[in-house]
């Protein structure tokens, strides 16, 4: 009895019971550490492939964008385990990408758990983006500001892709203020305006390539073109042009003149020569893609009347959005005047081309601009097409879950 009674060493057993836990408890920890590692990699991998996924939908290719992208970060489909699985939602641009991975154990084993499943899972869809101009020509200045040009786009950003020390230029009393100013190369500002650069643009940015490069021209036979018709409505007068039904109809160039009214119905057009206005005449067009033939067509409207101009805004409109479309290898230039009181929405496409814009008090573009190289001159308010058709094609991809 007196053994029993004995509390002589039981300090030591205590001790190594408690080593013996602590042990186990760290082997544990050791284990879920390496598990939770494991998912994060897994969730790097799976947020990259449903970005890179939901960008190449519009070029309908984002199960291989996907996977490419996991495999760069160091997840391949089949490889080590691992199981890539990239779906797309029935309708819209949403992509969701799953990855599964049997992970290893190391301490675990002592109870016969030689290994764990992990998972992620990432969901991306495209939404309106923040950018509003892209110049693609990359020498040379792409955006030059002269006179009195002015440039208001307190919701939208600028990006350059010019390389030289001038890709941005500001001269006489022009000025810009954006939401950010981003150049490949470097900017030179020799305004004597205050503030003529709000923000200071950022430099040295990675070229942005063609946000819109997935747009096909529309199919047309030259022969069927019609002869450039000359409405010239006199005051009062209303003229009415364009396909019906919303079709498609295509013209040897469209020359407008006079001081009346000219309403161009829905639909699109294609011109393969000079679009031009002159004169005091209203030109209104709701629903309207105007596109520009190579390699002669263009467009020239700087006449005084009020341009009332607005692209489609159906999601499954042919050309949702696009309100100007200059085909890639087409360089004409493009010239746009906006007299006080135009209203122009949509996005102008030209690839391959200098746009030239003009605007007064009074005018109001909800517009974006994707171009060769940008010329600005008048006071000039653009704001984020996206404010007036959420559907907008110029889009930027973004983590939805």
């Amino acid at each position: 009895m007196k053994l029993f009674r004995d509390q002589r060493g039981q300090a030591t057993i205590l001790t190594g019971l408690c080593i013996a836990s602590l042990c186990g408890f760290a082997a544990l920890s050791v284990d879920v550490g390496m598990l939770f590692r494991a998912k994060r990699v897994l969730q790097n991998a799976a947020d990259a492939g449903a970005i890179a996924g939901a960008m190449e939908v519009p070029y309908n290719d984002y199960d291989t964008a996907a996977k490419a992208a996991t495999a760069q970060n160091g997840i391949t489909n089949g490889v080590n385990g691992a199981t890539v699985t990239v779906t797309k939602a029935s309708t819209g641009s949403k992509i969701t990408v799953l990855i599964t991975q049997s992970a290893p154990t190391y301490f675990m084993k002592a109870l016969s758990i030689n290994s764990m499943n992990v998972s992620a899972k990432a969901s991306a869809s495209l939404g309106p983006g923040a950018g509003c101009i892209f110049t693609l020509n990359h020498t040379g200045t792409d955006v030059g500001l002269s006179g009195n040009g002015y440039l208001t786009m307190p919701d939208c950003g600028v990006v350059i892709d010019s390389s030289a020390s001038k890709a941005l230029s500001l001269t006489g009393s022009s000025s810009i203020s954006a939401k950010y100013i981003g150049v490949v190369g470097s900017y030179s500002d020799s305004s004597n305006s205050p503030n003529s650069l709000t923000p200071i643009p950022v430099t040295g940015i990675a070229p942005a390539s063609d946000p819109l490069a997935f747009e096909t021209p529309p199919s047309y036979d030259p022969s069927s073109c019609l002869a450039d018709p000359h409405p010239n409505p006199s005051n009062n007068q209303t003229v009415t042009i364009g396909p019906t039904n919303g079709g498609t109809i295509c013209y040897n160039g469209l020359s407008v003149s006079g001081s009346g009214a000219v309403v161009m119905n829905a639909g699109t057009y294609v011109i393969n020569g000079g679009f031009s206005s002159s004169g005091s005449s209203t030109i209104t067009g709701s629903s309207i893609t105007v596109y520009l033939a190579p390699p002669s067509g263009s467009v020239s409207l700087t006449g005084s009347g009020a341009l009332t101009l607005s692209a489609p805004n159906d999601p499954s409109a042919p050309y949702n959005g696009i309100l100007f479309y200059q085909d890639p290898n087409n360089t004409q230039n493009m010239k746009i005047a906006g007299s006080g009181g135009s209203v122009i929405k949509g996005i102008f496409y030209a690839p391959a081309a200098s746009l030239s814009l003009s605007g007064a008090t009074g005018s109001v573009f909800y517009a974006n601009m994707v171009v060769n190289t940008l010329s600005i001159s008048g006071n000039n308010n653009i704001l984020n097409y996206s404010q007036v058709n959420a559907n907008t094609p110029l889009t930027t991809p973004r983590l939805v879950e």
